[in-house]
């Protein structure tokens, strides 16, 4: 899928637009691509497996005890922080529903794609066959080493000692039936000067993508 048959608007910042968990830094970068930062909703980010569904009054707020974010109105925007773990960007019903996922190798052992896609199916009746999603910039296998015990949870062969995050997560897509699917590529660790990246530096600031 080319970035230009994605119904909404969305972005993705790197390290020099800085640290986007910076309300200052955030809503200048917002008001720079002609958004109202009143209207952005971000979770609160718990690396767990739950999603909301919200509305227009969850606008200028941080949704707790979850990682995902669904919704059908339009003037919302919703946001995702990240340095490592995959933003995982959503467009269903010909742009008229859209969902923002943090996705950590916890909420993807834990189901958090199996429950965002639940949800819009059963909540929505979004046809997922038809389903856009795009995914991020986040740690890659070229760089995500991993413990035996993190290699027993996912089924991971003896002789491997990386984790690929992205491929997991397409494969569960493809459960779904959902191959519409752009992966930017691009990895946060390999890449840190242009992307924070926690396992690189232990860094506190953040990245943000954002679907409009």
């Amino acid at each position: 899928m080319s970035k230009e048959t994605f119904p909404h608007k969305h972005f993705t910042t790197t390290k020099t637009a800085g640290d986007m968990k910076d309300k200052a830094v955030r809503t200048a970068f917002l008001y720079s691509l002609g958004l109202n930062p009143i209207n952005l909703v971000v979770a609160k980010q718990i690396h767990g497996n739950n999603v909301r569904i919200v509305n227009i009054s969850s606008k200028d707020s941080i949704v707790g005890d979850c990682d995902g974010l669904i919704t059908a109105d339009k003037e919302l925007v919703l946001g995702i922080y990240t340095a490592d773990c995959i933003p995982l960007l959503v467009s269903a019903e010909n742009g008229e529903l859209k969902a923002a996922v943090h996705v950590g190798w916890r909420g993807l052992y834990g189901g958090i794609i199996e429950n965002t896609f639940e949800l819009l199916k059963d909540k929505f009746c979004a046809d997922l066959k038809k389903t856009k999603v795009y995914i991020g910039p986040h740690i890659r296998s070229c760089c995500y080493e991993i413990s035996n015990e993190m290699k027993s949870r996912f089924g991971i062969k003896p002789n491997s000692s990386k984790l690929d995050l992205s491929g997991i997560l397409c494969n569960k897509l493809n459960k779904f039936e959902i191959t519409d699917v752009f992966d930017i590529k691009l990895c946060t660790f390999h890449m840190e000067n242009l992307f924070f990246s926690y396992r690189h530096s232990k860094c506190v600031e953040r990245i943000i993508s954002i679907i409009v």
